[in-house]
């Protein structure tokens, strides 16, 4: 501050009394003695430049050429200071007829910009007292600003009132400003007043619309409403624009893929490469995942007219092999906008992927993969798994071993569902050691097989008769809890009687009754759990350590377990003479 009193030039004795009691209320605010002695100090030496001679007179005064700094250079800050501690509107008012002579509208944004000091109200009232004083005649800046601060709050009138008021003093309002005021009003769903704005800029305000008001024009009607009126309305603004850029067209194609019109929506698409503008992201993610849809739905069913009966009747049956011409405008869009440099998101690109796996055209979908790769996106791991899987459904073993190699040399884990997948394509086609291997780098890689793994394999080794390793696996199965269906076991069974194994086959009873007993006693199925414990002590089948605490521990809990105890006793007992008779 004393650097600011000793850099400007003296002035008149009206501005230094201004500046002395801008002093006198900082010293008072000063809670610090040491504090109020520093402003004192400014305050002294200040005055005694104040009123000493011009600097041509002075002695010890350099003489200097330059100009002295305009005035909003030195009064903003003690404008601003005098605004705060005003009290009520005569104070504010009297304020800035004081500092009328520095009002620039440089000065007023600056001020402006630090309503948080004043509020919002002082704010207001400063910008009206401040455009009074000057007539309206503010920079382009300033209207931009009070624009954007009343639609933030929701002023929409006041916003009406501002642009009404500096257009009536001959003020000029800015397309920037009024682009701010429909965008705002777009945004709280007052289209219509956006709308008479827009049709009132040359009439009233005298500003022809430039790119960007149309494009917050087009933003309102083509994203805010969908309706087929508000459509035809921007359209029909979209082809006044003499240059239409990247918002205007990607606007247009998101209005015409909300309404479903993706003919029009390519058209657009169409014309913007021609003038070699590039479309938004979020617009060529509507674009090809509307495209995507529509595929599949002109895919899932098919209309069928059945003829040969007296009445003829129209019937739905399901289209599995789809239409791959549906599919092509998509992977239009899709490589044409990567070309140009722009990837559409994950989810679209894996959308995309997965219908050209369903409609079987898997040579495109790897290729698309293959961008995909080198571009280094998240959804990488995802593509694989899905491609992989469409390749093992087609049986292409060749492709799907290569895809699935190089998703390991490249450092993914792939899912269980591909794992899955890989194993049963291999033993359906009976390559067993490929299974086994893949089997090997599941177990590696820490992928826990399910139900599903190990019914392939127990299977592809039972019709090649190797029972050793069908048991195996089948009882590695029940271990882990997963429980087997009828035909897996009865299989098992079979070729272990055909090998004369009847103690695998008790063995391998014994565990499936425990692990059956586990899952009734875990879903909380108590009667189930009783009668099943029962049967199998009934029928000579022991209960293992687990599967009998397990059981403990559940009827104890509902306050049963006596009855529990009660029924292992008197199995135990029952069992006891038959034993003794045996030995």
């Amino acid at each position: 501050m004393f650097a600011t009193w000793n850099s400007i030039h003296p002035r008149e004795e009206e501005e230094a009394q201004n500046s002395i009691s801008f002093v006198f209320r900082t010293v008072m605010i000063c809670r610090t003695r040491h504090a109020a002695v520093f402003f004192v100090r400014v305050f002294s030496a200040s005055s005694r430049f104040l009123h000493s001679p011009s600097p041509q007179t002075h002695p010890n005064f350099p003489i200097s050429r330059t100009k002295a700094p305009p005035s909003y250079v030195v009064y903003p800050s003690s404008l601003l200071s005098d605004l705060v501690s005003c009290a009520n509107d005569n104070d504010l008012a009297r304020v800035l007829t004081c500092h009328k002579r520095d009002l620039t509208s440089n000065l007023v944004l600056r001020v402006l910009r630090s309503y948080k000091q004043m509020g919002r109200g002082k704010t207001l009232k400063f910008f009206s007292l401040a455009g009074t004083h000057m007539g309206f005649q503010f920079d382009d800046s300033v209207v931009e600003y009070m624009a954007d601060f009343l639609g933030r709050r929701k002023l929409f009138d006041d916003i009406r009132c501002l642009l009404t008021t500096v257009s009536f003093h001959m003020g000029r309002v800015s397309s920037k400003a009024l682009s701010i005021c429909i965008r705002f009003l777009g945004r709280q769903g007052r289209i219509k007043e956006a709308l008479s704005l827009f049709e009132e800029m040359e009439t009233v305000f005298k500003c022809k619309p430039d790119n960007l008001v149309c494009n917050n024009m087009l933003y309102v009607l083509c994203k805010r409403e969908s309706s087929l009126e508000m459509i035809q309305l921007a359209l029909t603004i979209f082809h006044k624009i003499e240059a239409p850029d990247t918002y205007s067209c990607s606007n247009m194609i998101v209005g015409f893929c909300k309404l479903g019109r993706l003919e029009s929506a390519l058209e657009i698409f169409n014309k913007m490469d021609k003038i070699e503008v590039l479309p938004t992201r979020s617009a060529v993610n509507m674009l090809i995942g509307d495209l995507c849809l529509m595929s599949a739905k002109e895919g899932s069913v098919e209309k069928v007219r059945v003829r040969n009966t007296r009445r003829p009747y129209t019937i739905l049956v399901p289209n599995m092999e789809g239409n791959n011409d549906a599919m092509q405008p998509a992977l239009q869009v899709f490589w044409a906008v990567c070309k140009a440099g722009l990837l559409p998101s994950a989810f679209v690109v894996v959308k995309l992927i997965c219908e050209l796996c369903r409609l079987g055209n898997t040579k495109e979908a790897v290729r698309v993969l293959r961008i995909v790769e080198e571009r280094k996106l998240r959804c990488v791991q995802e593509g694989y798994c899905v491609v992989i899987q469409a390749l093992c459904e087609c049986r292409r073993v060749e492709e799907a071993s290569d895809l699935f190699g190089r998703m390991l040399t490249c450092g993914l884990k792939p899912k269980l569902v591909v794992y899955n997948s890989v194993i049963t394509m291999l033993c359906k086609l009976g390559k067993l050691k490929d299974a086994t291997r893949v089997f090997e780098i599941m177990n590696k890689n820490r992928c826990l097989p399910d139900g599903l793994t190990y019914i392939a394999l127990v299977h592809a080794h039972g019709e090649v008769k190797n029972w050793k390793v069908a048991y195996d696996l089948l009882f590695e199965m029940l271990s882990l809890g997963l429980m087997p269906n009828f035909q897996t076991y009865d299989l098992v069974e079979s070729l272990l009687r055909e090998h004369d194994r009847l103690d695998m086959c008790v063995k391998l009873e014994s565990k499936l009754q425990n692990q059956k007993l586990q899952k009734l006693c875990s879903e909380g199925q108590l009667d189930a759990a009783y009668e099943k414990a029962k049967s199998m002590l009934e029928k000579g089948i022991p209960l293992s350590a687990y599967a009998r605490d397990n059981f403990e521990n559940v009827f104890q809990k509902c306050g049963k377990l006596k009855m529990a105890r009660q029924l292992l006793r008197k199995t135990e007992r029952a069992r006891e003479p038959e034993e003794i008779e045996k030995t």
